[in-house]
């Protein structure tokens, strides 16, 4: 049963810790895991996946000293030895003067629904079959598909010495499609925590629509122009700008475009940015990696940025209240605007449609300064309309500058980013200044 599983991870946790010894503190976080692929080309499925993994992080302190390991072996003796490593290793390390405590307890909200038995029970038959529209799709315009489509089962809990107990299990699915031409390419993704909310036709149809706008890509000077960015690509750059909210990038390293800005009109008045993990479509975990119980936050209101995130080791170092959160905001939500992606397209005289980003790195986190590149489909947009497929950019443009001046669809899709912690809820971004540096040889 699917109940079952987060209290086996809880029940875990509490046999690992009861184990430990000679500890002024000590906390146990376990992940129980279970995920099945099925990657596809050319009509055909290559791989069927699957892998299940149990791990438990033992996080030990004594003396002010603190470190933490990590194991597969739930057996009692695997369990003792562990813990028993822990408290020999530990006594070596240095004295951490800034540490305070671990999570205290607190009242943990009920989750909201985030495991639905159509992914939990999905089975490789069930995965071919969300496959048969986009093998169709290809088909009708003669070019094939590349991707995957992964469905996940996993369970979080936490106990610590303290009193904190704290449970959670959710469901994630999710199809990337590749549509692949001659010369060209067109990407389309989208994830859910219920395998049947997502449209595997629409998607197929999205990806073949880009990847068949022109035979042969075309060159285009670099320069600034008005692009849309797509939800993988709008993920992977916003995700620069997401941490500078950690307090230990304003505080510490003093390394975040946040500093001296806090509650001046910085963006657009149509960015709004909140970090809540019972937004329904994010369905995440009420709490942080250690327990505590994770706070709503109002990052940005209406183009005015308010509030950073903090983990309990940092709140406490500067006496402020933790939000329950990593160093990152997990659960961040760029609200979404009032017109459709088609319309935001239909309304571009000339710009630029951006499918998907990579190799997106930081240049200068002071003014959220950015560079990649684009990849997977980048098209021209005149007169409203998708009127050629180009060749890759590599982008230099600050965030600051981006979102100063945008516009976001209708509708939020969860995207993930290699470059940040799980999937973040997006729109379209129809952004009016965005800077391509040079120009790839290649589509």
């Amino acid at each position: 049963m699917a109940e079952a599983r987060a209290e086996r991870a809880l029940a875990l946790a509490s046999r690992l810790l009861a184990l430990v010894t000679g500890a002024d503190q000590a906390s146990v976080a376990v992940t129980i895991a279970e995920s099945a692929y099925s990657r596809y080309t050319h009509d055909y499925v290559t791989q069927n996946l699957e892998r299940a993994e149990t791990t438990l992080t033992l996080t030990f302190v004594k003396d002010r000293r603190m470190g933490s390991a990590t194991t597969g072996d739930t057996t009692d003796d695997g369990f003792r030895a562990l813990a028993r490593r822990m408290a020999e290793s530990t006594a070596r390390l240095p004295v951490n003067e800034e540490f305070v405590s671990l999570a205290t307890m607190a009242k943990i909200p009920a989750g909201a629904k985030s495991s639905f038995a159509a992914t939990v029970d999905a089975t490789p038959d069930a995965r071919l079959d969300a496959l048969q529209p986009v093998f169709a799709r290809m088909r009708a315009s003669n070019i094939y598909a590349a991707g995957y489509v992964r469905t996940e089962h996993s369970a979080y809990a936490v106990a610590n010495s303290l009193g904190v107990r704290a449970a959670w299990e959710g469901s994630s699915s999710g199809m990337e499609v590749k549509a692949i031409a001659p010369q060209t390419s067109g990407f389309a993704s989208e994830f859910n925590r219920d395998f049947t909310a997502i449209d595997f036709a629409a998607l197929a149809e999205r990806a073949a629509g880009k990847a068949t706008v022109s035979p042969v890509p075309e060159d285009l000077a670099p320069g600034t122009y008005t692009v849309i960015l797509e939800p993988p690509a709008l993920v992977d750059c916003i995700n620069n700008l997401y941490y500078g909210f950690d307090l230990g990038a304003v505080r510490e390293s003093r390394d975040s475009w946040l500093i001296g800005r806090r509650d001046t009109a910085l963006f657009s008045p149509n960015v709004t940015i909140v970090d809540d993990w019972s937004y329904p479509l994010l369905a995440n975990a009420p709490f942080a990696s250690d327990g505590a119980p994770t706070q709503r936050v109002s990052l940005v209101e209406r183009g005015v940025p308010k509030n950073d995130v903090s983990s309990t080791y940092l709140a406490n170092k500067y006496k402020t209240k933790p939000t329950g959160h990593d160093g990152y905001p997990t659960n961040a939500v760029v609200m979404p605007g009032s017109k459709s992606r088609e319309r935001l397209i239909a309304e571009t005289e000339r710009g630029i449609l951006v499918s998907r980003t990579w190799y997106t790195r930081p240049v200068n986190s002071h003014d959220a300064t950015i560079t990649g590149l684009t990849r997977d489909g980048v098209f021209l947009i005149e007169h409203g309309r998708l009127t050629k497929s180009l060749k890759n950019f590599r982008f230099f443009t600050s965030l600051l500058v981006a979102l100063a001046d945008v516009e976001f669809s209708d509708r939020l899709v969860l995207a993930e980013s290699s470059d940040a912690p799980g999937l973040l809820a997006v729109p379209d971004a129809k952004i009016a200044k965005w800077t391509f540096s040079s120009q790839a040889s290649f589509a």
